[in-house]
C-alpha cells in the first residue's frame, strides 16, 4: 500500500525497518524514515505493543500494510499511529486502533486519519468486519467513533480492571461502500 494522503496528513506504512528502529530509539527511527518523529511518540502502550508487531512482521512481511505511522505533512512529523491488528487474510476481520500525541491532540486528526483508513480498508477484498475498542472512560475516542460512523455493540461490552470496554462496529453495508 505504501503510503495514504489527506489534507493535512499522510498515513505512511509502517514497515520492518522503521519497527526496527523505533525499538532502537526515535534518533533512529528518524534517520531512516526521514522524517522528525514527536519526541512524545510512541505512547507507551504503542511502545510495549512493538516487540509483539516485530515478531508478527518478521514472519509475515505483508502484514505491515495494515499499520501506519501518522504524518503531519507541514510539519514532516510523526505524530501517530492508526492501524489495525489481527489476520485480515484469514478471519475477515480487522481491529482498528490508533493514537495521536497529546500536543496535536483536539484538532481533528484521528478522525481525518481514520476516515482516509476506513476508505482504503473497504476496497480491501479480505475485509468483511472492521471494529474497535474503547474504554468508556475516552470521550474523545469515543467521539472519534462516532463521527466515523461506528455504531456502539453494547452487548460485547466488556469490564476489566483499567475500566469498562466498549465495542463499536463499523457498518460494511452498501451504503456505506
Amino acid at each position: 500500500m505504501g503510503k495514504l494522503e489527506t489534507e493535512r496528513l499522510l498515513l505512511v506504512e509502517y514497515n520492518l525497518e522503521w519497527i526496527q528502529a523505533t525499538i532502537a530509539g526515535v534518533d533512529e527511527l528518524e534517520r531512516v524514515s526521514g522524517y522528525t518523529v514527536s519526541r512524545e511518540w510512541p505512547g507507551i502502550d504503542f511502545f510495549f505493543y512493538l516487540p509483539y508487531v516485530l515478531e508478527n512482521v518478521k514472519k509475515e512481511l505483508e502484514m505491515t500494510k495494515w499499520t501506519h505511522l501518522i504524518v503531519l505533512k507541514e510539519e514532516n512529523k510523526v505524530i501517530g499511529e492508526i492501524g489495525g491488528q489481527g489476520k485480515p487474510e484469514e478471519t475477515g476481520e480487522i481491529e482498528l486502533g490508533y493514537s495521536i500525541v497529546p500536543a496535536y491532540q483536539n484538532n481533528g486528526y484521528v478522525t481525518e486519519a481514520l476516515g482516509e483508513l476506513l476508505v482504503w480498508l473497504k476496497k480491501q477484498p479480505e475485509i468483511k468486519r472492521i471494529f474497535a475498542r474503547s474504554f468508556e472512560s475516552n470521550p474523545h475516542s469515543i467521539q472519534v467513533l462516532r463521527k466515523s460512523g461506528f455504531l456502539h455493540q453494547p452487548k460485547y461490552d466488556k469490564t476489566e480492571a483499567r475500566g469498562k470496554i466498549i465495542l463499536w462496529e463499523y457498518p460494511m453495508d452498501e451504503e456505506t461502500l
